[in-house]
Formats: structure tokens, sequence, C-alpha cells
């Protein structure tokens, strides 16, 4: 706590000095302050300076919470904030994103979210039984309102008293620093773009803890189970820099399995792996029920204060406690007699009713955090809270204040080298320069700017080319030249690519070979899609799959054939059909929302790819400033410090849509030539001349409106000398053409390959948008410096004329000011980065 604590005062007291520093310099000197792109750059400043003044204040430490499969996540939230708030009911309960925030008055909010199926709005006074009861609702009732259709997650903050706000000993945290919980739902609850991209916004800026499930780290699940850890890390965008790995449940080792150690050993090895950690993380074995129900039963309070908990409660969480731990409390015990004894008799008081006092109560918390590996956990966070804590709290808070201060002290210098200029000669020299400068950037910006957009209409080119031989020649030379925004690019599409086959397209195709059951199938999609499309996927599925098997296989296709005046026969065509596109429609529409929701948990690795391209960018345009002929006034430092400050005020976010996929389905009609009688029977109808004979004929669609026409065919002598015993005539048949489970999945990846092409367009004009964004906000940021430029050497010619003397020796004091808030500004940032 000292450590944080003196960290965080001396950031205050440094940052209090750089406002101080910079004030003094603008009393000093006014009239430089009066400039209006100086003036501009002081604004910023001071409105970055005042937002961090601020948020250093009042800082607050988050914890993220994130978690595999049933990994006891929520249960574990409530173990560290000393209450039942979190929905633990069986099932997959948490939906939204819950933020639990310290604060000595309850209260609860619930955002107002367009055509919500659960209430919305603010309560206090609540209890926590009340404030469980109406989070659980909520999510009841988004679980139940998404599997009809997508919805946005509810966003809920719930403000009590947290145990590490009201401990501060736990975290290691001063006094004053404000404490913040966000559980975060499982990463298959989450399943589409809109509320995964909300979820990513919560993390990134806050410590994460992940919960890991030990039954799934045996020999055969240990690979799916890092698998799936490594999506939620990547997807939900977790800070693998501050991270504690909680394997929760060790409680249900088996005697025979092999020793935790060991497991834990290999198990930070892999995440290690996986996760493309520098160093092994920490992963703590633990068992959350057993400190749930201990720590909730003392309450939020300090572990050496009084609790607030009453009687009525804490019997419930003792009595849960026996029912549910009593075998794990007992095999902690060991050998020891005397303690098996006192649980022992603890558990026939609770049973008889009886209260139990605070200090039967700090004893049965103090062996539980032993036990369950709480005590183990806060003093790891204690570890890492120290080795983090200026970088998740302090840093954020500073990094737009060392950015404007960096364009202001930018600018300044302009002035200050305009300064030292000593003769009206070299004024004009420094003029032309700069006039050159001018005309020079605006040919050198549209020549670059060409030349790039070449390069990446060449790669879309190359792209969208179905040649393999072309693609690994694409990737060949992306790698070969380091282009490392394209190369994370191209990962990033072909896993979009292999994710959609490997999690949609094969379960279906299988599904339908192996006739495996709707509900199954429905289990499985929701997994990786919306409750409401593999709900629909499922149905549609059942019906095909029932339907398929009255078709018989002929090449690529199933067909099915009945007569062109078969009426029932063809309405039944007509279902068949209509249920196949019914199931390419939602299969297509859960490719495209799969696709998305892939693409935005790529979000973080595209954005870094462009900010990769964006450098490269830059490092061409700085060409156009760098000339050895150029200004000596140095006008290139201050032009990149004020584009480097526009940019990070306007971050690139992706574009909104991705994927189709069409469907394909043939149509046919045909003729056969069939026996329809005998020769008698042949007679006895063409008794006349001719013969009426009925002909069908389309209007519309080949199955939905079938007309009649009568029309006379002529009996010819030569047909009646050919019917010897047997009479044909051409009876008209219907024919549908379904493609086969495979052929399904076929044409399935190749919609989405060929999609592939409309989606380079998207990501290759969203990669032009913002490099022709850069190009402008250069020429934008070297034409405001230059303009700087020449209002000060305008203003040097009349001091060269007038009193030269004097004014180099205020810019002389003026420079010895700004150098020493520079000084602090860098003590500033190397201090917080420590």
């Amino acid at each position: 706590m000292p450590v944080i604590e003196s960290k965080l005062n001396n950031t205050r007291n440094l940052l209090q000095e750089l406002g101080n520093s910079v004030s003094s310099l603008v009393k000093s000197s006014p009239d430089v302050f009066a400039d209006p792109g100086i003036q501009s750059c002081l604004q910023d400043f001071l409105t970055v300076y005042q937002e961090a003044v601020q948020r250093l204040e009042n800082p607050s430490f988050r914890i993220a919470t994130l978690g595999t499969t049933s990994s006891g996540k929520s249960t574990i939230v409530n173990a560290l904030i000393g209450r039942k708030i979190a929905p633990i009911e069986a099932g997959e309960m948490s939906g939204g994103v819950l933020s639990i925030k310290h604060s000595q008055e309850p209260r609860l909010m619930i955002a107002e979210t367009e055509d919500a199926a659960w209430d919305a709005g603010e309560w206090t006074g609540l209890s926590d039984e009340d404030l469980y009861q109406r989070i659980s609702a909520v999510m009841h009732s988004y679980h139940a309102a998404r599997k009809k259709r997508e919805y946005v997650a509810p966003q809920i903050t719930a403000h009590v008293p947290l145990l590490p706000a009201c401990d501060a000993s736990l975290l290691g945290l001063p006094n004053g620093i404000g404490v913040e919980l966000i559980d975060l739902p499982g990463l298959k609850s989450v399943q589409d773009r809109a509320n995964l991209a909300t979820i990513q916004k919560q993390v990134n800026k806050a410590f994460s803890l992940v919960a890991l499930d030990y039954m799934q780290v045996d020999d055969e699940h240990r690979k799916r189970l890092l698998e799936e850890l490594k999506k939620v890390v990547e997807y939900l965008q977790g800070r693998t820099d501050s991270m504690i790995f909680i394997l929760n449940r060790v409680d249900q080792r088996g005697t025979d399995d092999l020793p935790l150690s060991v497991r834990i050993d290999k198990l930070r090895e892999e995440i290690k792996e996986v996760l493309s950690l520098p160093e092994l993380p920490d992963v703590l074995p633990f068992n959350a029920r057993l400190l749930y129900y201990a720590q909730c039963a003392w309450g939020s309070g300090a572990f050496n204060e009084p609790s607030t908990v009453d009687q009525a409660t804490r019997s419930k969480f003792i009595k849960a406690l026996f029912e549910d731990c009593f075998g794990t409390i007992f095999q902690c015990i060991g050998n020891n007699l005397e303690l098996a004894q006192w649980f022992f008799n603890l558990k026939l008081q609770i049973m008889s009713g009886q209260n139990v006092d605070d200090e039967i109560m700090r004893k049965i918390l103090h062996y539980s955090l032993e036990w369950s590996g709480g005590k183990e956990l806060w003093d790891c966070f204690r570890r890492r809270v120290q080795k983090s804590f200026a970088e998740l709290v302090i840093l954020p808070a500073l990094l737009e204040v060392f950015n404007n201060y960096e364009s202001l002290s930018d600018n300044l210098d302009i002035l200050i080298k305009t300064r030292k200029i000593n003769n009206q000669e070299q004024v004009e020299q420094e003029r032309e320069k700069i006039a050159q400068i001018r005309q020079d950037l605006q040919k050198n910006i549209k020549k670059l700017g060409k030349e790039f957009k070449i390069e990446i209409e060449q790669l879309r080119e190359g792209l969208k080319n179905d040649d393999p031989k072309s693609r690994i020649k694409i990737r060949q030379d992306v790698d070969k030249e380091g282009r490392k925004g394209f190369s994370i690019i191209l990962d990033a599409v072909a896993e979009v690519e292999g994710d959609l086959t490997k999690v949609l397209i094969v379960p279906v195709r299988d599904s339908l070979k192996k006739n495996q059951g709707a509900f199954e199938l429905r289990d499985q999609l929701r997994e990786v899609t919306l409750p409401s499309l593999a709900d629909k996927i499922s149905k549609a599925y059942d019906n095909v799959s029932r339907r398929l098997s009255k078709f018989s296989q002929q090449s690529e296709y199933l067909v099915k054939r009945v007569r062109a005046d078969d009426d029932k026969g063809k309405k039944e065509l007509e279902h068949d059909e209509r249920y196949v596109r019914l199931l390419y429609h939602n299969m297509r529409e859960a490719i495209t929302k799969r696709a998305e929701f892939v693409l935005q948990g790529k979000a973080q690795q595209f954005e870094q790819a462009l900010e990769s391209l964006v450098d490269e960018q830059v490092k061409r345009l700085k060409v156009c400033l760098s000339d050895e002929n150029f200004s000596s006034i140095n006008i290139e430092k201050a032009a990149l410090s004020n584009l480097r400050k526009k940019l990070a005020q306007n971050l690139p976010t992706l574009p909104e849509e991705f994927f189709e996929v069409p469907d394909a389905i043939k149509q046919n009609r045909s003729q056969q030539r069939e026996v329809v009688g005998t020769k008698t029977e042949y007679e006895t109808r063409t008794k006349t001349v001719n013969e009426n004979y009925t002909e069908y004929y389309e209007d519309g669609s080949c199955f939905s409106s079938t007309k009649t026409r009568t029309k006379t065919r002529p009996v010819t002598r030569e047909y009646q000398e050919a019917v010897t015993r047997n009479i044909y005539e051409d009876i008209e048949y219907v024919e549908l053409f379904l493609p086969s489970p495979d052929l399904m999945a076929k044409q399935w990846s190749s919609g989405i390959a060929k999609k592939k092409a409309s989606l380079w367009d998207i990501l290759c004009d969203w990669i032009l948008k913002r490099l022709d964004y850069v190009s402008s906000i250069f020429e934008e940021s070297v034409d405001e410096i230059t303009n700087l430029a020449e209002r000060a050497l305008q203003q040097q010619l009349s001091f060269i004329e007038d009193n030269f003397e004097q004014e180099k020796q205020l810019w002389r004091d003026f420079e010895v000011q700004k150098d020493n808030a520079t000084a602090i500004c860098q003590m500033l940032a190397e201090d917080c980065r420590q």
C-alpha cells in the first residue's frame, strides 16, 4: 500500500508542477500565447490536463472477470465482494455486463435498451436479496427473449459496499481508491458483434481475473479448454499483461488424480504458449463455493471490525457451507482431530438453530480463506496490483496529457528557433524554404497517396483471385517486405473462413448425413451463434432431414419426381423446396452474424494492423519534411506531434457490415413415355378420329401455379400400326433437385469464398479511408505549423529592426522556463511507466 500511495501522490505532485510550470510560462509571456496556433494548442492541453487531475483525484481500480464455460465465475465474483449479487443459478446466467462498484449507499441502475423485455431504471435502498432478484430477473428475461431474436445485452450497475474497498489491505490500495468488479458474460452467451464490442470497451482498461474449470484440465479436455481460453482472452480483449488465472472446483479432484502441483505446472506452461505470454502466469487452485459461503456469512466489512451481516443471513450461508462443503472441510482438516471435533460441534450448533457470533465466524472465515485458495489469491492480487497499478490506473489518465504537451512544446520550439535568427537575410531564406515546403508537400502527398493506393488496389485484386498460387505469392510478398499490417489482416480473414466452416457448415452437414436429432444440433449451434438463429436452423433442419429420406441420389443432388397431374405430390415438393430454402436462408444469416462476430473478436488485431500501415505511411510522409535543404526551424517534429495528437483523438473502428452468402436450388420438368394400357383399351378410347388430352403448362413457379388447356391430337395410321400389345403415352413429371448434404456444405463454403471478395473490398476501403484521413490530417498539421512559422518569421523581422538584443534575452528566459516544464513532463512519463 505505501508504494502505490507514494506513486500516486508523486504523480499528483508532478502533474501539479507541470500545470504550474505551464501557467507560469503563460503569465511570463502572454503575447506568445496570443498567437492563434499556440492558443489552440494551449487550450487542448488545459482541457486534457484538468480531466487528468480529476481522474487522479478519484481513481478507480477495475477488475474484469473472464471465464471459460461453467467455470463458476459469478460465484468467484460474489466471494470476492463478500455479498450475493451476481446471479449464480445453474446454467448460463451472465448474459449482460454487470458492473459492481463500491458505494456505502446501495443503488441499482439498469440502462435503457431498445425494446427491452426487462425493466430499466434506477432503484435505491435495496437489500442484497432485492438486488439479486432484480438482476436475476433481467438475466432470465434476456436469455428468454434472445431465443426469439437478437437483443442488446443488458447493462447493469450495482453500487454496494465491496469487500476489497472496505478492507483496503486485501488489494493493497490506499484509502480513496475506488474499486469496481465487472462480471462479464461467458463468450458463448454473447455471439453477436454489437454486444461483443460493448464488452471489449469495458475490459481493455481493467485487471483481468480468468476462471478455469478444474474438471476440464485432464488430458481429454485440456486442449479444448485452452482453445476456448485463447478465444475468451482474445475476443474479450483481456489484458494478458495483468492476468491471474483461477483453477476453480479443485474440490472435485479424485483421489487417483495427478498431484495438483503437476496439473498446475503443466497448465502454466501451456497457457504461456497459447497466449504468447512473456513469462509463466499465476495459476491458483481455488474452491469458490467454500469461500463464497464463508465470506458472505461474514459480509463485505474488514476482518478486524464487527460484521454487519444479520444472524438470519449468516445462518443461511453457514448451513449451505456445511451442506455443500462438509466433505471438503474434513478433507482439509486431515488428521487434526481437535479441529475436526470443533467443526463437528459447530455443525450440531447450526443444526440446533444457535447463532454464530463474530469470533466463531472469524475462525470459519480464516480456515475458509486458507483452504479455498482465497488467501493466496488476495496475496497474488496485492503483488500484481503493485506491479500494474501505474499502467492500469495512472498511465491511461495521462496519455493525452503527454500527447498534447508534446504538441504545445514543439509549437513553442518553432517560435524559440525563429527568435534565434540574427538577420533579415536569414529570415527571408527561411521564408523561401517554408514556401518551398508548402509547394512540394502538396505534390508529394498526392504522389505518396497514389503509390500507397496502387499498392493496396493491387493487393485487393490479388486477394479476390481464387487462384491458390496467387494467394501464396501475396503472402510471400507481404512477409518479404515486412508489411506486418497486411500479414495480420490476411491471417485474421483466413481464420474467419476456417471458423465458419468448422462451427457452422460442418455440424449441419454431418447432422444431415448422420440423421442426427434436431435438439442435439440446436445445442451445438447455440455455443457459436445466437440462440434465436440456432433454433431457426434446427427447426428448418428437422423438416429437411425428415424429407430427404424420400429423395434419391443423383450425382451431387437429391432428386424427387412426381407426375405433373399429381396435385398432392406437387404440394409436397413445394414444402420440400420451402424448407430447404429456409435452411439456406437461416444458414446465410448465421454465417453473416458469425463472421461479423469473429471479425469483431479480431478488432484489436485489425486496429493494430491499421496503425502499422499508418506508421508506414507517416514514415513516407516525413520525407516531405526531411530534406537537408529544408528549414532549420524543425517543422517536421512539430507537425508530427500535432498529427499524433489529432490521430489519438480519432481512433479507428471496424466497418459495420461484412458477409452475405447466396443459395442455389435447381428445379426441372421432364417427359417420359410410359405404358398406359393395352391395344384393346386403346381402340375403345379412340372410336373418334381425334383424342382429347390435357396438357399442363407453367404460369409462375414450377409448383405454385399450374394451369391446364385441352388440345386434340390426330391418331395416325403409323401410330396405330406401331402399337401392338401395349399403349404408350408421354407422361409429364415435375422434378425437384436438392443439393446433397455435401453439396450444401460446398455451396455454403463457395458462397463464403466468393463473398470474401466483398470483405476485401470493405477492408481495403477501410484502410484507404484511414490512410486518406492521415494524409489530410498530416497536410493540415503541416499547414498549421508553417503558418505559425511564417507568422513568427514576420514578427522576427520587426524584432531585428527594433529591439533585437532585448528580445533575445526574453526568449532565452522563456526557453529555460519551457525546458523546465518539459523536464517535469518527462519525469512524469517515466514515473508512471515504472
